[in-house]
């Protein structure tokens, strides 16, 4: 018998990609999509890519809740917990895209403000695939990752447990506009993003940079070489995001600068494929990566370079913010929560050209 999915937030980007994945999922049945904004409209008729292919109107929240063995949270930060906490009261599981169940409380109130609901936060599972994939099954709660969070962390994470970060990594993003979101603002307007790249919440100032330190922090205190305690707060990276006039993608440009040099290309690769080893959806390869490559796809391409005149490695990832970086990964992490393949609905090509 299949699971019955409801998606909250569907008017955005990040449930728009919810549905296009679900509605063919063979261990699910798309009951309900909810949406405040268009309580009774047609889903297609917000989505004209989705005419014909999810016959649904939306529907409010609790409705969709009381409908569901599984809730998918499209919704934004703090808004979400509350509605995490009514699915849970239900008995339902619950993926959540937002940031509400990423951090832990104290960590969560340094960057959002206080937490609406701490004590959900010891069901919640982080659902990096990559770095949780043991920790993922049976999750109640899913905490998807950041899109820029997901693209700093897999290009650096290898370096984390080969103890090869150095002291302050720095990690620049190249974003597209997508990742603000389907809300209107006047810097995403056409005349205003067009022919324009512009560096926003830098110098230690986005909130994504909190969760990239608990990640590699992680990483770290897990591998006998990497070199740092697990205590929080010690590990720091400087990261810098460019907003450019592409509808969808990123690619992270970080830069580590270890204390061993006997390092080069070759090795760096070997590092990075074995660590990666068997993740369906992280590919490492010598070219560098590029986003056109992974346009539409829930995979990741990732590469790496030693500079030797700088003594310092370049790692690069390459993603689709609302693939990858969004819905995409939340459909694989939801996947290993309840036991499915993990690649099961996900999306493995780019689109090119």
């Amino acid at each position: 018998m299949s699971l019955r999915v409801a998606i909250l937030g569907a008017s955005g980007y990040g449930g728009a990609g919810l549905m296009e994945r679900l509605r063919s999922h063979p261990e699910l049945e798309l009951a309900a999509i909810a949406s405040r904004q268009h309580l009774g409209r047609r889903v297609d008729a917000v989505w004209p890519h989705l005419a014909g292919l999810v016959p649904l109107r939306f529907v409010d929240v609790d409705e969709a809740i009381a409908a569901a063995d599984l809730v998918m949270c499209a919704t934004p930060h703090g808004a979400t917990a509350p509605l995490v906490a009514t699915a849970r009261a239900t008995g339902a599981k619950v993926v959540d895209l937002s940031a509400d169940f990423r951090l832990d409380a104290e960590t969560y109130a340094q960057w959002y403000g206080p937490h609406p609901h701490p004590e959900l936060l010891a069901d919640a599972v982080y659902g990096l695939p990559e770095l949780q994939r043991e920790e993922l099954p049976g999750a109640a709660i899913v905490a998807s990752p950041g899109c820029n969070a997901t693209a700093a962390t897999l290009a650096l994470a290898p370096l984390a447990a080969g103890g090869l970060l150095g002291e302050v990594p720095s990690v620049t993003i190249v974003t597209g506009s997508s990742g603000a979101g389907r809300a209107l603002d006047q810097g995403l307007h056409h005349a205003e993003l067009n022919e324009n790249a512009r560096p926003y919440r830098v110098a230690g100032s986005h909130r994504h940079t909190g969760e990239i330190e608990a990640n590699l922090q992680r990483v770290a205190a897990r591998s006998p070489s990497g070199g740092r305690s697990a205590e929080r707060g010690e590990l720091r990276i400087a990261f810098n995001p460019v907003l450019v006039p592409m509808s969808r993608g990123i690619v992270a440009m970080a830069l580590a600068r270890p204390e061993r040099g006997d390092l080069d290309d070759g090795g760096l690769i070997e590092l990075y494929g074995d660590f990666y080893s068997g993740d369906p959806c992280v590919h490492v390869q010598a070219d560098l990566p590029q986003t056109k490559a992974v346009a539409g796809s829930d995979r990741a391409l990732v590469s790496v370079r030693w500079d030797e005149r700088t003594r310092s490695v370049v790692a690069m990832c390459a993603i689709d913010n609302l693939g990858k970086g969004a819905s995409g990964q939340a459909v694989q992490a939801m996947n290993l929560a309840l036991g499915f393949p993990e690649a099961l609905a996900l999306r493995m090509e780019g689109q090119w050209p």
